[in-house]
């Protein structure tokens, strides 16, 4: 291959060697201009631009950190509210359906839940559990619904073990 290019150079005149020599130091200018050049100038300027957004984003939770960490702490004690009707408030506000609620004394709750998809379930747990409630025992298993669970559980309020 090396032999039949040399051919083929040794066959052009010197002025076209020449002019040949231009234009692959041209092209391989282009090249790396294209090839190299703008692309880490644009890889760059992303990097920059991502930076000073994580800096703003840090910035602004660092704030709310102070914000929060500047209110005032709430009370100890739990919620006034009966458990049964702080569960059943709380599962109508999050748009779902008990099925059975039963009380067990003032602080323990039994319920089940028909049909609920696992996001909507964790979501509505967390928020009982901001407000003093917590999960004791809990059973899911597949719904008929694509996609949903069947639930059983056992809430208390407190936060003991």
């Amino acid at each position: 291959m090396m032999e039949r290019m040399q051919a083929l150079w040794a066959e052009r005149s010197s002025r076209e060697q020449v002019m040949l020599g231009v234009m692959f130091a041209l092209l391989a200018g282009v090249l790396l201009w294209f090839g190299v050049a703008v692309p880490l100038d644009r890889a760059q300027r992303s990097a920059r631009d991502n930076l000073v957004e994580a800096t703003e984003r840090n910035a602004a939770v660092r704030t709310a950190v102070q914000q929060l960490k500047a209110l005032p702490r709430a009370a100890a004690g739990g919620p006034a509210a009966p458990l049964d009707q702080l569960v059943g408030q709380g599962a109508g506000e999050a748009g779902l359906t008990l099925e059975r609620a039963q009380a067990q004394g003032a602080d323990r709750m039994e319920i089940a839940i028909a049909a609920i998809r696992p996001v909507a379930l964790f979501s509505w747990i967390a928020v009982l559990e901001a407000q003093g409630v917590r999960v004791e025992t809990m059973s899911a298993r597949p719904a008929p619904t694509a996609g949903s669970l069947s639930v059983q559980a056992v809430l208390v309020r407190g936060s003991g073990q």
